[in-house]
């Protein structure tokens, strides 16, 4: 009997020794996860300091002549980070009720379910929906929208 009540407070110890050790592994896990995210965030704003130096030196340049230009300059460099972190423009040239958000339906004599129009540009991220694209939507020109009963 004894050696069983010793075998018994050995296990106990053991089990309690790697409940421990589990509980230690995961706050280091959740310590090291953020400062991953805090390093990922340091990372972009490094990326994206070039574009607000862009920004400083146009808003500076009290000429209006070049403005539409340094602001297309400016735009490309803030897309081009935004594209190197993975960010994608939602095509819109077909409806898609998973990437597109329809705010009207038109009749039209282009096919069912072909974007019109796009309101707001949509994005998504290696293949996750940030933003649905908002559009226009045609329909077949010979549905009534509104039939009267």
């Amino acid at each position: 009997m004894a050696a069983k009540k010793s075998k018994l407070k050995e296990l106990t110890e053991t089990l309690q020794r790697l409940q421990a050790e589990y509980e230690n592994y995961r706050k280091r896990k959740e310590v090291e996860v953020e400062k991953h995210k805090q390093n990922a965030n340091i990372d972009l704003i490094k990326r994206l300091l070039p574009v607000l130096d862009s920004f400083e030196l146009a808003l500076s340049n009290k000429s209006t002549k070049n403005l539409k230009q340094g602001l297309e300059l400016i735009y490309s460099q803030f897309l081009s980070v935004l594209e190197d972190e993975g960010l994608e423009e939602i095509n819109a040239e077909k409806f898609d009720p998973y990437l597109h958000e329809a705010l009207l339906v038109e009749a039209s004599d282009k096919p069912e379910g072909t974007i019109i129009e796009v309101f707001q540009k949509g994005y998504k991220i290696r293949g996750t929906v940030l933003r649905p694209a908002k559009v226009k939507v045609a329909k077949n020109a010979d549905i009534k929208t509104n039939p009267k009963k």
